[in-house]
């Protein structure tokens, strides 16, 4: 009986070992493959290693990093029904893990993103939530470079309407003069990421800094690029290049 008992115990080990062997393989395979840019391929590794343990927080919030990722190379048509799903990966991760940076700040991509789809200002609680979730990383990781990229951009996108009409909204927070910075302190941190320049670059056109935005621009194509998306941004700097050359 005793040794039936203790034949027991070591499968049930071994069992138990082989599960998390496997798991850790899947999530290897994906971060491999979402480094050489295949995001829709990582996404089914993160999505197997959330399906054997949907409490594991890494896979979560991997599997919500890919597909905002994978979200963005994609036609319009189909990016929302991405971001939804990228916004629930990531809010399983901090629901299992609140003090996890990086599950608040794939919540905040995705439900950007998916405030920008729906409108801003039709979808206000969405955007008091971005604004909430990168304050979160930025109080848990304070060199988040993310997390200063997208708070910069939120108070860039929602200060677009008059504060009169913002505040009673609850969004009378955002000033385009306080984003600015943000998203100079983004580049600060991680000077040779092409979508950061961008960003910033067109912050400073906003702000009618035409010089200074060119020169971002400018970098943003003389920084090498790093995958399908980075290649995208610089398309994105010529045509704003190519607009500022028009008028001059």
């Amino acid at each position: 009986m005793k040794i039936n008992i203790i034949t027991i115990l070591i499968c049930s080990l071994l069992s138990m070992t082989s599960f998390a062997d496997e798991q850790a393989d899947l999530i290897a395979a994906g971060d491999s493959l979402k480094a050489i840019h295949e995001y829709n391929l990582a996404i089914e590794k993160f999505d197997q290693a959330v399906t054997l343990d949907s409490m594991n927080t890494e896979a979560n919030w991997k599997l919500a990093a890919s597909i905002n990722l994978f979200a963005e190379l994609q036609a319009k048509d189909l990016q929302l029904d991405l971001y939804e799903r990228a916004s629930k990966a990531a809010g399983r991760t901090i629901t299992l893990d609140s003090l996890q940076p990086e599950g608040h700040f794939q919540l905040a991509r995705a439900l950007g993103k998916i405030a920008l789809f729906k409108g801003i200002f039709k979808s206000v609680g969405l955007a008091k939530r971005v604004k909430k979730e990168v304050e979160i990383v930025l109080e848990l990781d304070p060199n988040h470079d993310g997390a200063y990229h997208i708070l910069g951009r939120w108070h860039r996108e929602v200060a677009k309407k008059p504060k009169f009409i913002r505040v009673p909204l609850g969004l009378g927070a955002a000033d385009k003069k306080k984003g600015l910075p943000l998203l100079e302190k983004s580049v600060e941190l991680r000077p040779a990421f092409i979508h950061h320049r961008l960003e910033y670059g067109i912050s400073l056109l906003d702000r009618d800094h035409e010089k200074e935005a060119k020169e971002q621009f400018e970098i943003c194509l003389s920084l090498p690029a790093d995958g399908p998306l980075d290649i995208k941004y610089q398309d994105e700097a010529k045509d704003y290049l190519a607009k500022l050359d028009e008028n001059n």
